[in-house]
């Protein structure tokens, strides 16, 4: 890996981690001099991850201005977890039959963790548990593109998570439990194919707008 390379996954990894703890809100503006001066490297690097923030619509390039950080709508989060009811479902009917006990004691583990922090930690914890439950079962269909598919949308709606926790929009409420995970799989362990995919659903769903 080149040293700019580096540079550049290290500046897009600051950016995102920042806008995600609200030290960049919605529609703020980032610089590549505010970048360059802060982390003291050239502006190449610096524009490469920009740029790659843009291409994933974490930013909104404006010309002779800067870089402004994307504001997601209800609309948009609404279209993200539509998709995801899609892809984790057509992915699980793919999948349901293959899936072993030992997959499903992986599940329990990662719920268990989820439940054990329910309680005491903030709501990104909790987010983090839940996405790494949906990827550990997504994972087990083995097709990595919709493993980076789920990836990616639920990178997007960390983004959101983080948006709404910051700007409180519409008081919304964050849930800050994962009881649907339990029943999922109950569902796969009795090969049960619409139960599961109908308590996938709902825990999909379970955003709070």
């Amino acid at each position: 890996m080149s040293k700019n390379t580096s540079l550049k996954g290290m500046i897009y990894n600051e950016v995102f981690q920042s806008i995600i703890k609200g030290k960049y809100a919605a529609n703020d503006i980032i610089s590549e001099k505010m970048l360059v001066e802060k982390y003291q490297v050239s502006k190449s690097p610096v524009r490469e991850a920009l740029v790659e923030l843009c291409n994933e619509g974490i930013l909104r390039s404006m010309p002779r201005y800067g870089y402004a950080v994307v504001q997601l709508t209800r609309n948009d989060i609404e279209n993200i977890l539509k998709y995801r009811v899609i892809l984790e479902g057509g992915s699980l009917r793919d999948c349901i039959h293959n899936i072993t006990e030992t997959q499903l004691v992986m599940l329990e583990e990662i719920d268990t963790a989820c439940a054990a922090h329910e309680c005491s930690c903030d709501f990104f914890t909790h987010w983090e548990h839940n996405m790494e439950f949906h990827l550990k079962l997504i994972s087990f269909c083995g097709n990595e593109f919709s493993y980076n598919m789920l990836k990616k949308s639920l990178d997007t709606l960390t983004r959101a998570y983080a948006q709404f926790y910051w700007n409180k929009w519409n008081n919304i409420e964050i849930p800050t439990d994962t009881k649907y995970h339990v029943k999922i799989i109950d569902c796969l362990r009795k090969n049960d194919l619409e139960g599961a995919i109908h308590f996938l659903k709902e825990d999909i769903s379970d955003f709070g707008i």
